[in-house]
């Protein structure tokens, strides 16, 4: 249908309904006073140069001291950071009393407790309507585990919960969580010490670093940093349920040699070695999807199911 004449609140609602994370971007006024605003129109932009961008609304009150800044700062909010987002969205004078932050590189404050963190130096501002790109050049950067907050129409996303619904709903031990795990070009694996064969590391819920009986724990304990950024898949096999996710490991210091965690070729898996057949699809899968970076979350049973397929490119 042609619309003839846009209604700006109507579109307004329209653009809400993509789920999009939440940011504060930062810098320093030319009397070195920290600035920032809440922003979720953010995205990659290039990998090499590094380079993002994120828009500024040209009526905000901040918005001079950003369009004649040198550099900038995103710092992407976890899910318990609601208030930080609120209150960097508020015309409110002192939005940095509330929070703990240090100075990065380029002087742009860094939020502590973020999901990641991007320190940047200006490269270009693009006018757009009522609002202006900035685009940086990223000198340097930050992450970690933890679940960042989300947006869609016009209320806050706790893609966190889906954690907690886990660790609630597993009670009765029905429910496995487990990750199809990259590092180095190589896949992690899981040893059954009795038979030698092979599948993903599971664990009965995901834990902590610290919490040894977690997935994160168990990885942990093995020398490996994990992050879990998609859903894999979500499949019953008899009784259990299995949530699988799809994420990047880190060697950190030295991995254990006598670990039943091993490294493998994604290439060159040793498909005599894994027992179940719900296993092996997946690590089948995983194979074309990484190789056309087309990925998908598998839902249904260990016989069954639908492949609901999202395009993809890899993160940033």
């Amino acid at each position: 249908m042609l619309i003839a004449t846009l209604d700006p609140a109507d579109l307004r609602r329209a653009f809400s309904s993509f789920a999009t994370g939440v940011t504060v971007v930062t810098t320093r006024s030319s009397s070195a006073e920290p600035v920032g605003f809440t922003a979720n129109s953010f995205s990659s932009v290039s990998l090499d140069p590094p380079m993002l961008l994120v828009c500024v609304a040209n009526g905000i009150r901040s918005y001079p001291v950003f369009s004649s800044a040198g550099s900038f700062a995103v710092n992407i909010l976890a899910d318990d950071q609601q208030e930080v987002s609120r209150s960097f969205a508020s015309r409110g004078a002192d939005k940095f009393g509330a929070v703990q932050w240090t100075e990065g590189q380029t002087g742009s404050p860094l939020l502590d407790g973020v999901v990641a963190w991007f320190d940047c130096r200006m490269h270009q501002i693009v006018p757009a309507g009522d609002h202006s790109i900035l685009v940086g050049r990223i000198i340097n950067y930050g992450y970690n585990n933890r679940a960042p907050l989300g947006f869609c129409g016009g209320a806050y996303l706790r893609f966190g919960l889906l954690q907690d619904a886990t660790e609630l709903g597993n009670r009765d031990g029905r429910v496995r969580v487990g990750a199809v795990l990259e590092c180095d070009g190589d896949v992690l694996l899981e040893e059954d010490p009795r038979t030698h064969t092979l599948a993903v590391p599971t664990a009965a819920h995901l834990g902590n670093a610290a919490k040894r009986s977690g997935l994160f724990g168990k990885l942990a304990e093995s020398g490996y940093e994990i992050t879990l950024p998609f859903l894999f898949s979500v499949y019953e096999d008899g009784r259990t349920q299995f949530v699988v996710h799809r994420g990047n490991a880190i060697c950190c210091g030295e991995c254990r040699e006598n670990s039943t965690i091993k490294l493998f070729t994604i290439d060159a898996i040793p498909w005599e070695r894994i027992a179940s057949p719900p296993e092996r699809l997946m690590l089948e899968r995983y194979q074309r999807e990484r190789a056309t970076n087309v990925t998908g979350i598998y839902v249904g049973t260990a016989e069954s199911g639908d492949l609901h397929t999202v395009l993809s490119s890899r993160p940033l």
